[in-house]
């Protein structure tokens, strides 16, 4: 037997950016106005400005040109998109925030200003094989779920519909990052699938 190739048919990816920032967006994020979200108890806070890249004009600048670059050169669609919601999240030391998607959202991201060991996200593989065996070792076809520890000045990008949460901050420090959602922007599709975005 020879194993030949092999197409991955469905599939949702993690895509990690270093940003060229020098700025230390920490000290700024610090200085925002949070409100808690009173979900679970779970020391979880977001900015109340829902709209927060408004005020970091470089950070903003730097974002989109990743986002442009992953929907051209990694998706493949010549495509504007606009995106419609920033938001800062804090969570307070043991503090965590539960398994979710973003609904409504095409793409999504987190900024992440500061590196920390304890500071993880965790992202669900939810499309698996039913069968769950033991596997001797771990890839993208027999992992359930995949848990980052994201570096300094890291973006990452998911589509909107993978799943994940903020595992909790073990770390004695408050934990800072900026999320955002976007969706297309003008003509978008063809066909019966054919939208216009405003």
């Amino acid at each position: 037997m020879k194993f030949t190739n092999h197409i991955p048919i469905v599939h949702n990816g993690i895509f990690r950016f270093k940003l060229n920032i020098e700025k230390k967006y920490i000290e700024d994020f610090k200085k925002q106005n949070f409100v808690y979200t009173k979900e679970n108890n779970n020391l979880n806070y977001v900015s109340s400005n829902l709209n927060i890249l408004n005020e970091y004009k470089f950070l903003n600048k730097n974002i989109k040109k990743t986002i442009k670059y992953f929907i051209e050169k990694i998706l493949f669609i010549k495509n504007n998109f606009k995106i419609h919601k920033s938001w800062l999240t804090l969570i307070k030391p043991n503090g965590n925030c539960f398994s979710h998607t973003h609904n409504n959202s095409w793409i999504s991201g987190i900024y992440y200003p500061e590196y920390n060991k304890d500071f993880k996200i965790k992202f669900y593989n939810d499309i698996m094989n039913i069968f769950n065996g033991n596997p001797s070792e771990y890839g993208i076809y027999n992992s359930k779920s995949f848990t980052i520890v994201p570096e300094e000045n890291e973006l990452i990008l998911f589509f909107s519909n993978l799943r994940h949460e903020i595992i909790t901050n073990s770390s004695n420090k408050d934990r800072y990052s900026l999320a955002f959602n976007c969706l297309p922007s003008g003509s978008f599709g063809e066909g019966d699938s054919h939208s216009e975005f405003v």
